[in-house]
């Protein structure tokens, strides 16, 4: 007997129901219609809204923090409406969720880098500045709320 295959006993190996399993024969087999099925993703959702985004891309953004006055910028380059009620970071997987007044929820792009966290934390609001040419032209705070860690 070849070593990893299973041995059968000589009554089975000779019934139909055997060789109907084993065989290549598919023609009994019956298939349904074809029709589209959207993703079984669209009947879940994680808690939260439906439409969901994301603020910001990875290179549309850079986070800064002073470590000596605990003070938190966001820079980016696309216009944002000033509709943000508050940030909210998860120690948990590092992520910034971003509320807007409508009740929305979006994700702010990008997951907090282990140098910038342990200050990013001890901010008690965010400065979201917009800047072209390396010069800030709009700008607004948002306050920053720290999420229990599990």
């Amino acid at each position: 007997m070849l070593k990893g295959y299973l041995a059968l006993p000589q009554h089975c190996a000779n019934c139909q129901v055997y060789s109907k399993i084993m065989s290549d024969d598919n023609s009994d087999i019956q298939t349904p219609p074809a029709t589209k099925i959207d993703s079984m993703k669209s009947a879940f959702t994680s808690g939260k809204s439906a439409n969901s985004g994301i603020l910001f891309q990875e290179d549309e953004f850079d986070i800064f923090v002073n470590k000596i006055t605990m003070e938190a910028y966001i820079f980016h380059t696309k216009p944002v409406a000033q509709d943000i009620d508050r940030l909210e970071y998860d120690p948990n997987d590092h992520s910034v969720t971003v509320f807007k007044k409508d009740g929305n929820q979006m994700d702010l792009g990008a997951k907090l880098q282990w140098l910038v966290r342990p200050y990013f934390i001890k901010a008690r609001e965010v400065a979201i500045v917009q800047t072209k040419d390396g010069e800030a032209i709009d700008g607004f705070m948002v306050p920053l709320v720290i999420r229990p860690k599990a």
